[in-house]
């Protein structure tokens, strides 16, 4: 049970990374990826072990992985509707990932834990194809100096650390070694620091601070062999996939807060009536790109007061 639980934590690190983390984090830092993906790290890290957090407000996990929620949705709908169904209304995108993540939840928490492997191996399936089909594209060039300060860098680095660690604290596992969700978040962050870089690597600075989801971009280029080419809307399911898992992950956390189980019923419908008009409208798209790590930042300040009991705490 305890190593089911830190594969979710795999997709916990990722999920908040398309379409908003990642373009903040490269236009932050340009060139120096990989020592502010590092840098990040050790934050979060540092994070994860200073604070310890746990869920001591029923009232406040359900708040805060509400908002996780309604942040993953957006990112999710809004791509999907960018680049695969631009004419489908943005509430029934969403419903089919709603639907499955409701009957998902309904089944015991354990069938969470193995639908968590199998698109774990599905998940890394892609991450090593676009690896080696993308290797070829990546331009050296593109790293020129920037004229990047220490001060830019280390923004990004906080904000890596706010977008990765985030989630796997609203999610924590009073049961769980603290070594192995270390280890977990090490692994996925070392997948996220190879995609940073072949998205800058492949994109530019100019581009990729401009281009909606670069990440989704640079999949074009994926190709097997000359017979099979284009498959970047198969192999963009790792995003799907790390975006419909923290949504399911969320909602389980919300179940065991709640008295009656089955309130996750009306929330999840809720929650996406929600996201549904926020992607409707342009200016909270931009609210999410803008303000995400802000409010990440201050669900994490929030979780930090429950749990010394200076806000209400109620089990």
């Amino acid at each position: 049970m305890k190593k089911d639980f830190n594969i979710l934590n795999y997709f916990n690190t990722r999920a908040l990374f398309m379409g908003v983390g990642l373009s903040r984090v490269l236009s932050t830092c340009h060139e120096h990826i990989i020592i502010t993906v590092f840098i990040g790290m050790l934050i979060g890290l540092f994070f994860l072990y200073l604070f310890r957090l746990e869920m001591k407000s029923s009232i406040i996990n359900i708040f805060l992985n509400c908002v996780i929620i309604i942040i993953a949705l957006v990112i999710l709908i809004n791509m999907i509707s960018t680049m695969y169904l631009t004419e489908m209304p943005k509430f029934m995108i969403g419903v089919p990932f709603i639907l499955l993540s409701l009957y998902l939840l309904s089944k015991k928490e354990i069938v969470l834990y193995r639908i968590g492997g199998i698109l774990l191996a599905i998940n890394l399936i892609c991450y090593f194809l676009s690896f080696l089909s993308l290797l070829k594209y990546v331009n050296l060039n593109n790293f020129h100096y920037t004229n990047t300060g220490i001060n830019k860098v280390l923004l990004a680095a906080f904000q890596y650390a706010i977008f990765s660690v985030t989630p796997t604290f609203f999610m924590r596992n009073k049961d769980t070694k603290d070594i192995s969700i270390y280890k977990m978040y090490i692994i996925s962050s070392i997948t996220m620091c190879v995609i940073f870089l072949f998205t800058y690597g492949i994109l530019g600075s100019t581009l990729t601070g401009i281009v909606r989801y670069p990440e989704y971009l640079i999949l074009k280029e994926v190709m097997i062999s000359e017979a099979v080419q284009n498959i970047e809307n198969i192999v963009s399911f790792m995003w799907i996939i790390d975006a419909f898992m923290i949504i399911s992950n969320c909602g389980n956390s919300i179940k065991h807060n709640l008295n009656n189980k089955n309130y996750i019923y009306i929330i999840f419908p809720v929650l996406l009536f929600i996201t549904s008009y926020m992607n409707n409208h342009y200016e909270y798209l931009l609210m999410v790109y803008h303000y995400t790590h802000f409010v990440l930042a201050g669900s994490l300040i929030l979780l930090w007061l429950a749990n010394r009991k200076l806000i209400f705490v109620k089990r």
